[in-house]
């Protein structure tokens, strides 16, 4: 109940939105050149936006094998679209690390190998993404008076915010013992407040349970230094496939509103494209409402109204979201559908 409550609010804010920029924005000229909208670029959109999913399914498996761990193809698909479907329906896109985690702790992987394998996704992911829209504001420096104010700061702030968590993540793998005693204490405090309060009282697991908790995080606060330092050492060269195929992961990701852009008749502006790409991106890690519903399109309106007509500026957005919003709910839905089935299987 409470995921299709999560659901129906992002579903409802970020059609809101859309409808009202569409409505703020639709002329006879945008009537016009909705019978002009090149099929052809559109279909290169959707192959674009395909080819980053399936880079990263691609990236999941090579990161398992620097493990010792081979997942099947067709789990690494279901991991992949729980977790866009997961990541668009949460504040943060957070609840697609959770997903991805699980789903590889059922394909085999220990708890803490499968967090290895995860936080090492999102440390190229940063890298990756940072390196991408750092590049793409240089080649935009005729652009920087105008973009002083709604890029500068975030980006600035963004990347703050990713040193200091890449930091933590250096001590954390580095300080085995010093990972053990942080989840350990928020393992306790959890058990504290699960303890006083009625609400979550039945899901407490008692003193025997308790114990047995903490032994378990402790185990799996080993396996992921374990794991990380694996990754450090023998698994380098997964790490070094991981990372050609974030870059292409990204390139495809970013790309596919420069497609959308020549579909509507309109240059790719990809130095731009990618710049935008890479500030909406770090709009929609903030945590403040789901998939980031209303601000990813107030905020794609803002900045393409650089490259784009206003007339064609509302019928940009609807599309853009359409590929790398509204896909993922489909997607999801038929995942959780196959890993429903996977489950009614295992319990025949």
């Amino acid at each position: 109940m409470k995921r299709r409550r999560w659901i129906a609010l992002s579903l409802f804010i970020s059609g809101a939105a859309l409808a009202g920029l569409l409505a703020a924005t639709f002329t006879p000229e945008t009537r016009a050149y909705l019978g002009e909208v090149g099929v052809a670029a559109l279909l290169l959109a959707l192959g674009l936006r395909a080819a980053s999913i399936l880079c990263r399914m691609v990236r999941i498996g090579v990161l398992c094998r620097g493990l010792g761990y081979t997942v099947p193809f067709r789990s690494l698909t279901v991991t992949q679209f729980l977790s866009l479907f997961a990541g668009s329906i949460t504040p943060g896109q957070v609840g697609g690390e959770p997903v991805r985690i699980h789903r590889l702790s059922h394909s085999g992987l220990a708890v803490g190998d499968a967090v290895a394998v995860v936080i090492t996704e999102r440390v190229l992911d940063l890298a990756v993404f940072v390196s991408l829209t750092l590049a793409a504001l240089l080649a935009v420096r005729h652009l920087w008076s105008y973009l002083a104010a709604t890029v500068f700061y975030p980006v600035a702030a963004f990347l703050i915010l990713v040193l200091v968590l890449l930091l933590a993540l250096a001590v954390l793998v580095r300080r085995p013992s010093f990972t053990k005693r942080v989840l350990g204490s928020v393992a306790s405090r959890v058990l504290a407040r699960c303890g006083r309060s009625r609400r979550w009282l039945r899901f407490c697991p008692g003193a025997e349970g308790a114990e047995r908790l903490a032994q378990r995080v402790e185990r799996e606060a080993e396996t992921f230094a374990a794991g990380s330092s694996r990754f450090a050492r023998a698994g380098r060269r997964a790490v070094g496939g991981a990372i050609l195929i974030s870059i292409l992961d990204w390139v495809f990701l970013f790309s596919t509103a420069s497609a959308l852009l020549v579909a509507l008749g309109l240059p790719p502006s990809f130095p731009e494209s990618f710049l935008f790409q890479g500030v909406l991106q770090m709009i929609a890690a903030v945590p403040l409402v789901p998939g980031a519903a209303g601000i990813a399109e107030l905020g794609a309106a803002t900045l393409y109204s650089r490259v784009v007509p206003t007339y064609l500026l509302g019928l940009f957005v609807v599309l853009w979201r359409l590929v790398l919003y509204f896909l993922n709910i489909p997607l999801g839905l038929l995942a959780a559908a196959l890993a429903a089935r996977e489950t009614a299987t295992e319990n025949l």
